[in-house]
């Protein structure tokens, strides 16, 4: 009788940071089960669901680790030993040298991978979504230390700084998978933080 189940040598750990690598390349909808089965040894269909439970089931794990390692991006915004501006300026710096690097796809997982879900992958939309909008609390945190510490103005348009920020944290996904150059989006950065600089706090 034929043996089925895992592969001796599986490694559940690199098995979901290689579907992390698919599912960023090419999305949840157009991975198929049998490109992850293929990716991961030639798993048979018994043995992915014994593992994983399913697609969308992995596709939370990949999406959780894209968010904890390439996609922190709070990390950054959340430091407290520089100040505000530096975080933010650092965020910013370290999100287009990863959305821009050759050793992994290209762009934003959160951003590219959730796209032209039918409804049937409500709950993948709604992780994508999630993940999104804990780039933007981020945000919101960092520039909040920035108006409590004194360095922006109490009147800055908070509401506005975090929308614009994090609408250019989004669009590097997609100039990222359109081969624009991390030179070209610092160039885009650094006038992004003359924004943030025009309520910067002068009072002596």
């Amino acid at each position: 009788m034929a043996r089925t189940g895992r592969p001796r040598e599986f490694n559940r750990e690199e098995a979901v940071r290689k579907s992390m690598a698919l599912f960023w390349q090419f999305g949840y909808e157009t991975t198929s089960l049998s490109e992850l089965r293929s990716e991961l040894g030639g798993l048979s269909n018994a043995s992915f669901y014994a593992a994983f439970g399913s697609k969308e089931q992995l596709f939370s794990e990949a999406l959780a680790l894209y968010m904890e390692s390439c996609g922190n991006i709070a990390k950054e915004l959340t430091r407290k030993d520089i100040p505000a501006r530096a975080a933010m300026y650092e965020m910013l710096v370290q999100t287009i040298s990863m959305q821009t690097s050759t050793e992994h796809p290209s762009g934003c997982m959160a951003v590219l991978a959730g796209t032209n879900l039918p409804q049937e992958n409500a709950n993948v939309a709604t992780m994508v979504k999630q993940a999104r909008a804990s780039v933007r609390t981020a945000l919101k945190d960092c520039i909040s230390r920035a108006i409590a510490s004194g360095e922006l103005r109490n009147d800055t348009d908070q509401t506005g700084l975090i929308h614009l920020f994090d609408t250019f944290v989004k669009g590097i996904a997609i100039q990222g998978r359109d081969g624009i150059s991390a030179d070209q989006l610092m160039d885009s950065a650094r006038l992004l933080m003359h924004v943030w600089d025009g309520y910067t706090n002068t009072t002596s």
